[in-house]
């Protein structure tokens, strides 16, 4: 027999359980989350495909056509041309979405991060150095982008294995993505 009820499903909630009288089992399903990777260039590519090999679902966000090119992604993968404003007008993110942004240059970045920072989304990540950071955050605290959104952004994004090739750091971004996903305090490693 089998029940579906709709209902809010914790994201770090177990799975499975046995009802009250013990007699049933009740399983919790669930989508996985989402990971949204604005920026198809080299390290936004694997990301993309380390994400979606973990069992993530994945947008790729570019507003370059030539590198937002769906064939050159697995079907499974949504991939979007279009710029950050209209990505983020036809997504609304929530708890349960992650953004990498992984895009050509510290504008492109801010432009994204602008918009995200203070989201619903569970994780944003940014890809680049604490310098970067620094750069990015100041301009967006100027702008107004309230600074307790910022200090939740993981900059540099991923976890720290010394990766170097795009596919070294698409590990360390998905290792640090699993984290978040699998670990039932707020608290990143």
């Amino acid at each position: 027999m089998k029940r579906f009820a709709a209902g809010p499903i914790e994201p770090h909630a177990a799975t499975a359980a046995l009802s009250p009288d013990q007699r049933t089992l009740i399983e919790r399903l669930a989508l996985a989350p989402r990971v949204i990777v604005f920026g198809a260039g080299h390290v936004g590519r694997a990301v993309a495909l380390a994400a979606h090999a973990a069992g993530f679902r994945v947008l790729v966000v570019d507003d370059r056509p030539e590198f937002a090119d769906p064939g050159a992604y697995p079907a499974e993968l949504t991939v979007r041309a279009a710029s950050v404003s209209d990505a983020l007008a036809a997504l609304p993110l929530r708890a349960d979405d992650a953004v990498v942004i992984a895009t050509r240059g510290h504008r492109h970045d801010a432009t994204v991060l602008e918009r995200v920072a203070a989201s619903a989304a569970g994780y944003v990540g940014l890809l680049g150095s604490r310098r970067k950071q620094a750069v990015v955050t100041e301009a967006l605290q100027r702008a107004g982008v309230p600074i307790d959104a910022l200090r939740r952004v993981r900059v540099p994004v991923g976890l720290p294995i010394g990766a170097v090739t795009p596919e070294e750091i698409a590990v360390s971004i998905v290792a640090e993505l699993i984290a978040w996903r699998r670990v039932t305090s707020a608290r990143l490693i």
